[in-house]
Order: C-alpha cells, then sequence, then structure tokens
C-alpha cells in the first residue's frame, strides 16, 4: 500500500530556508457530472428532465508549499453550481442536498451555489515520524475520502505516521468531524459542505502495515468511535508469479447501543493478468445479526473496501456487506484499446438470515470506459440492477448511465 494512497502523507525536508514558502505547486480540477436512470414500473425515461436525472459541476483549487525545513502546509477549496442545468436538463443533483442533522432543505437550497474549504493542514517531520494536522483526505478501511461523485468528502483529523520499523508503517489518528453524511441516494456531502462531529464524540484509529514479505501488503487496523462502536479490520494481498493477485480481509463491528451485537465479515478475492486482460473474482459473507450492520465507509454509510463491493455503482457496501448477506462478484478489465480502459463486472448478493423486510436477492451489471480526449478525462459507466424481495417478487429493474468529465490541472 502506497502511503499517498492513505493521505498520510510523508514531507521530505528539500533544504528551503527557514519561514521561507517554497515549492509551491497548485492543482485543481473542473468536473462535470451527469447521470439518467430509468425505472421499472415508471413513466420516466432515460434523458428526461425529471429526478431521474441529475447533474452538477465543481471546481475544486488547491496547493500545497513548504513553509520551513520539514513543515509543510496545504489547502484546496471547493465551488460547486448547477449552472442553470436543473432548469431545461435535469431535475435533481447528485450530490449535497442534505443539511446537516435537519434532512433535505428546500428545493432553492438543493440547487443554490456552494462553496467550503475542502482542506487545511499543516503537516511536520521528525526523523522518521510525520504527524498531518487539520482537515484532510483520509483512506482507511472504514473510514475514508470517496472520489466517485462530484465532490469528495473530507475530515478534521490529527495523523500520525511512522515508518522507523522495519517494512512497516505505523499509523495514529484521532478523527474529529467530517462532512459524510449517510444517506440512502447519492448525497455523499452535507448541503454548504458543513462539517459535524464524527460520530456521537469523535473517534481514534490505530494501524500497522507491513510489506516484509515480498510482493505482499498485511495491514491490521483497530476503530473506537467514542460512545458508539470498536471495530477492526485485516487484510492480506499477495501478488504471486507477477500475474495472481490473493487477497483475504476480515472485519468485526460491535455497536454499544443497547440491545445490539457485533457482527463479522469476510472476504477473499482472485485476480490473474492473461494476455493484457485482468480476470478477477471475489466473494464476501456476513454474519446473521438481529441488528442491521453493514462494512461501509462509517462517514457516508455507502461504498466500501471489502472487495465485492468494489467498482458499483448500486451494488456497494449499502447493501452488499450488511449483516446476514452473501455476495460475489466476477469481472475483467483492460487497457489493450490504446488509451481507453475498459471494465465489465457481474455481482449478486442474497440477504437471508436478517428481518423480513430487509431479505433480498440483488444483482447488477456494470460496464465502464474511461479514457482522455486532449487534456480532458471521460468516463463512462453503464449499469442494470435488479432486486427481488423474500417473496420472489422483483421490485427493482433499473437501468442507468452515468457520464463525467474531469479537467485536471
Amino acid at each position: 500500500m502506497k502511503l499517498g494512497k492513505l493521505s498520510l502523507v510523508a514531507v521530505m525536508a528539500l533544504g528551503t530556508s527557514a519561514f521561507a514558502i517554497d515549492n509551491v505547486k497548485v492543482n485543481g480540477e473542473a468536473k462535470v457530472w451527469y447521470q439518467t436512470s430509468e425505472f421499472m414500473n415508471d413513466n420516466r425515461d432515460m434523458f428526461d428532465h425529471d429526478t431521474n436525472s441529475l447533474a452538477n459541476t465543481s471546481l475544486m483549487l488547491g496547493a500545497t508549499m513548504d513553509l520551513a525545513p520539514s513543515l509543510s502546509m496545504g489547502a484546496s477549496a471547493y465551488a460547486l453550481s448547477t449552472l442553470g442545468l436543473e432548469n431545461n436538463l435535469v431535475g435533481d443533483v447528485p450530490s449535497n442536498k442534505v443539511d446537516a442533522g435537519t434532512g433535505v432543505p428546500s428545493g432553492a437550497k438543493v440547487v443554490d451555489d456552494q462553496a467550503w474549504m475542502r482542506e487545511l493542514w499543516l503537516a511536520y517531520t521528525v526523523g522518521k515520524t510525520t504527524a498531518k494536522i487539520g482537515r484532510q483526505e483520509l483512506n482507511t478501511p472504514l473510514a475514508f475520502t470517496e472520489k466517485w461523485n462530484v465532490v469528495d468528502n473530507t475530515f478534521d483529523a490529527i495523523v500520525l505516521l511512522n515508518n522507523d520499523l522495519p517494512d512497516t508503517t505505523l499509523v495514529g489518528a484521532w478523527v474529529g468531524k467530517h462532512n459524510g453524511i449517510a444517506q440512502t441516494g447519492s448525497s455523499t456531502v452535507n448541503h454548504n459542505g458543513t462539517f459535524e462531529t464524527f460520530g456521537p464524540s469523535g473517534a481514534y484509529a490505530f494501524a500497522a502495515v507491513n510489506k516484509s514479505i515480498p510482493n505482499t501488503t498485511v495491514q491490521a487496523w483497530y476503530y473506537n468511535v467514542l460512545d458508539a462502536a470498536d471495530a477492526y479490520w485485516l487484510q492480506a494481498d499477495a501478488k504471486v508469479m507477477d500475474m495472481v493477485t490473493l487477497g483475504a480481509q476480515f472485519a468485526n463491528m460491535d455497536p454499544k447501543a443497547a440491545g445490539t451485537e457485533d457482527t463479522s465479515i469476510w472476504a477473499v478475492k482472485a485476480a490473474v493478468d492473461v494476455a493484457g486482460v485482468n480476470l478477477y473474482g471475489a466473494y464476501s459473507s456476513a454474519d446473521d445479526s438481529a441488528t442491521v450492520v453493514n462494512f461501509s465507509n462509517v462517514s457516508t454509510g455507502d461504498k466500501s473496501m471489502i472487495y465485492t463491493a468494489l467498482g458499483s455503482i448500486y451494488m456497494d457496501g449499502e447493501f452488499t456487506t450488511r449483516s446476514g448477506t452473501d455476495a460475489w462478484k466476477i469481472g475483467a478489465s483492460t487497457k489493450m484499446v490504446p488509451g481507453v480502459t475498459l471494465s465489465a463486472s457481474y455481482g449478486e448478493s442474497e440477504t437471508d438470515n436478517a428481518p423480513t423486510s430487509l431479505k433480498d436477492e440483488r444483482n447488477a451489471w456494470d460496464v465502464v470506459a474511461s479514457g482522455k480526449v486532449g487534456p480532458v478525462g471521460l468516463t463512462g459507466i453503464y449499469t442494470n440492477y435488479q432486486i427481488e424481495n423474500a417473496a420472489g417478487t422483483k421490485t427493482t429493474d433499473t437501468d442507468t448511465l452515468r457520464i463525467i468529465a474531469s479537467l485536471k490541472f
């Protein structure tokens, strides 16, 4: 696992003079996000100007710089606007339509222009230890920044990263606030990017990531969400003969509320590279539980790092990793077409041992094409998603097309 993927940046001293601002790097991204769907037993069709079609645009501007030897800072801000698309192209937006703690705001608020500070952090390094303090991205198994939407969620946190042990990274973190929201649908981030307390009163996380075994990464994480839950996550991933990838995961969550019980999930995956094509399969199984628990992102309740929930629009952590659910997924990807990455996957989940209202079977196809036209990155995703209830009656049959255009600079 690359440390950059954890957003725990190991800052290197660059020999700059004390208190001089040096090595300034400006970055940003402009994004247009569009999605349209067609639902079973619904009079709305794809590309209708109704709530089955969503669109929004965002602009992110940021910079990093060295303030002194071993001391750096970073900042970024979001501006979010519909650009009036709701008046003639779509009827809804994909993000930032829910106020923290108050529910869905009025239609006027849903489509208003919004702006907020996405990141503002300081990082300081002593020897092989780095402390990163402030608003930042995180990418840990149970609390992470999601990149799929028009804007992403971030955290107010203190993170310590140490590399004194051979081939080992030790992590300690305090997470105080976040702007993610657990809302069914595609909201992901609070209206106006509003930050609120993470859980009832914050959370601690500790981890060890080890690469002592060649081509193998082993990681162990422990979380304490104060007054809410304890959780741990174990994972090992290995590359064999430069063409076969094997992985295993085990996680447990122990909620503290009265009448709840701890729940575990395990998952395995295998992938192989053959003639320019990566083929993979994954399986997961979550314990039966009278309490509904899933192993999705604690910040949003949506996406999950469990293998069977990766890379799907609908077959994600909200349902695939919940109590009493078995899931499997197969897929393939290739870059054989110059400048284009193509992928396709099919997944199924079955929730049996749960309250009757939650028993169902789900399946989905996801087909993705991504590439560049000049400097603009383009991604197109098509998915078909179906649900059958406990009686075997199909309750959902949805076709969705998502198109994302992004210009990074």
